[in-house]
């Protein structure tokens, strides 16, 4: 597995991006498929990685770079690659790449999946940092999404590095 960071949204493996992009993420966690393509060339805090398994398209990890915190926007493997770690190796290759904390939200566990994806992340050094981020969970575009934040390390600053969150990756999501 690799990580391949993509800076324009003429890279060619960005072509894979908006089938997985649209079936692994419901319509109230995520912004125009073709905004998310633009945000590549227009978000410089933003990180865009292809994940890569041999020569096939595997999956995506988006991450912001906040100064006090990464923000993990998106991790998702393809179908037929799931359940071959490569999430959990996404996963450390990003924690690898940098000290600070990786936080991320998470839907709240009232089903199945959820619950599944909470323990993804538990198995995977994160924990759940706070059940209901009212910073977060205030700012969301869709108020009846609600999530919690998780994150890798513990914070001292949680409502610093949410309030980043807002500032930065809410507000490069929600402009057109």
């Amino acid at each position: 597995m690799k990580l391949v960071k993509i800076t324009s949204r003429h890279d060619p493996w960005a072509r894979f991006v908006p089938a997985l992009y649209e079936s692994a993420f419901p319509d109230d966690e995520r912004t125009s498929t073709d905004r998310l393509l633009r945000m590549i060339d227009e978000c410089p805090e933003m990180t865009f990685n292809v994940i890569v398994e041999g020569n096939t398209f595997a999956g995506m990890a988006v991450i912001w770079e906040l100064g006090l915190c990464r923000y993990l926007l998106y991790l998702a493997i393809t179908e037929k690659q799931r359940n071959r770690q490569l999430g959990s190796q996404t996963l450390q290759a990003l924690l690898a790449e940098s000290p600070l904390p990786i936080i991320g939200e998470v839907e709240r566990p009232i089903n199945e999946m959820n619950v599944k994806r909470i323990a993804f992340y538990r198995r995977n050094g994160f924990h759940v940092e706070t059940e209901y981020p009212m910073l977060l969970n205030a700012a969301h575009a869709h108020p009846t999404c609600i999530l919690q934040l998780i994150s890798s390390q513990r914070l001292t600053n949680t409502e610093a590095c949410q309030q980043a969150v807002i500032d930065t990756v809410y507000a490069a999501l929600h402009c057109e």
